[in-house]
């Protein structure tokens, strides 16, 4: 695909009852996410453990669909699910009464779909049409290979104007 070529999408944010769009769209990419290894940090989901997927919507993503803080891109061509952008408020913004705290759970880009994008329009769509309030904050952890999230992520809070920092790495290990 060319540079000056879009790839078509229909980005849209699913209601908490469609449940068609949970079984087409939302679940293929939660097991193409998980045997590409996405899951593996911070949640230790294994490659293989597909089956898996349906625990993952209902105890992950399924607050992010009734808060509407979650997208889905479908290639506008085809109807095939692409990708999906989420986010989690955390709850003690509500405990403190501090501003909204989002973190981003995923983005996840169909390996097909990949570098033509997808997850900036993902992010642009859900941060202009998701439930999010005037002030909120946004932290992202983007993996130390991933430069294309990293780029993404960047280039988006400059375009948006959202006064992004850099707060740290996180390390992990084990015993």
């Amino acid at each position: 695909m060319k540079e000056s070529e879009q790839l078509d999408l229909n980005i849209f944010i699913p209601e908490p009852s469609d449940q068609s769009a949970v079984n087409e769209y939302i679940l293929p990419l939660t097991r193409e996410a998980i045997e590409e290894g996405s899951f593996y940090y911070p949640y230790h989901i294994e490659k293989n453990q597909t089956d898996k997927a349906a625990l993952l919507f209902t105890y992950l993503f399924l607050k992010c669909v009734r808060n509407q803080t979650f997208a889905v891109a479908l290639d506008a061509n085809s109807s095939v699910p692409v990708g999906f952008e989420a986010y989690c408020k955390s709850p003690f913004s509500d405990y403190f009464k501090t501003r909204p705290i989002y973190d981003g759970v995923l983005t996840f880009v169909s390996s097909g779909y990949r570098k033509q994008g997808v997850a900036s329009r993902l992010r642009r769509f859900l941060l202009k049409k998701g439930n999010f309030n005037k002030g909120a904050m946004f932290r992202f952890s983007v993996q130390k290979n991933n430069e294309a999230g990293y780029l993404s992520v960047d280039k988006l809070a400059k375009e948006l104007n959202i006064n992004m920092v850099e707060t740290g790495v996180t390390y992990e290990g084990q015993l």
